[in-house]
């Protein structure tokens, strides 16, 4: 499997050991207790391995010329409202593609509040503090250094490499993917929407190829709830396609469903 810098912070935040929070992780175990997984390890890591990884994000980021908005993102103190462990995965990428996006702007003071929404989301569905310590070293000492918190940020994106198993695990990694996916088309279009149109659809042709391959790890899965109702709803955004002219209003719909 490819080795991208976005599937490995995936992988990572999804591990559970002997060292998570035990209510957490009975929770976490309780809610998914319903995802079906109807696919196959192999050809689920290989739709992983097409996602992109952080370099090419923070390119897009940069071809797009994007000026920072502080307006568009999601309020970090908005990570402790989530409970839904389903809901929490989806929030977890999207607060994620929120920190890339002030991450590539090096807002320092922001850095650091969406990390810290990162690791309560974290902690949620039960990565204990010593695996998020390990994935971001030092955390609590250095937020104030400049250097040494962009540092901070890239290995929390560069850290892990392991299998993913269970189906719980999987329902949470395509969960993250699809709040991923949500937040950086919404951030772009949020921006870039009255722009040359030829270009931004070349940049959304792209972006739409990622969300087909998304949804084809939601055709792997089923539930009574969430799942269900997200595929359907990302679905329903590739069917129209990258041209539909209240692209921005659905996905602006469907964020708002999920942020708190």
């Amino acid at each position: 499997m490819k080795k991208s810098h976005l599937s490995i912070i995936i992988i990572t935040v999804i591990l559970f050991t002997s060292c998570v929070n035990s209510e957490d992780y009975k929770k976490v175990k309780e809610e998914f207790r319903d995802v079906e997984f109807s696919g196959n390890v192999k050809s689920f890591d290989s739709i992983y391995a097409t996602i992109p990884d952080y370099a090419e994000i923070s390119a897009t980021i940069n071809k797009l010329h994007l000026g920072f908005n502080s307006e568009n993102l999601l309020d970090p103190k908005g990570a402790d409202k989530y409970f839904n462990s389903k809901e929490t995965s989806l929030a977890l990428g999207m607060y994620i593609a929120d920190l890339g996006y002030v991450r590539h702007y090096e807002r320092v003071q922001l850095c650091s509040e969406y990390l810290e929404a990162v690791k309560t989301l974290s902690s949620k569905l039960a990565i204990g503090e010593k695996e998020f310590m390990e994935a971001v070293p030092s955390i609590e000492l250095n937020l104030n250094d400049r250097e040494i918190l962009f540092s901070v940020i890239d290995s929390l994106i560069a850290k892990g490499d392991l299998l993913l198993a269970e189906n719980e695990k999987f329902g949470i990694g395509a969960l993250f993917l699809a709040g991923f996916w949500i937040e950086t088309t919404y951030l772009g279009l949020s921006t870039n929407f009255e722009q040359d149109s030829a270009f931004i659809n070349s940049i959304l042709s792209s972006h739409f190829e990622i969300l087909k391959q998304v949804n084809e790890l939601f055709m792997c899965l089923n539930d009574d709830a969430q799942i269900t109702e997200i595929r359907t709803e990302l679905q329903d955004i590739e069917r129209k396609g990258y041209g539909n002219k209240n692209l921005l209003l659905d996905i602006r719909n469907i964020r708002d469903k999920y942020k708190k």
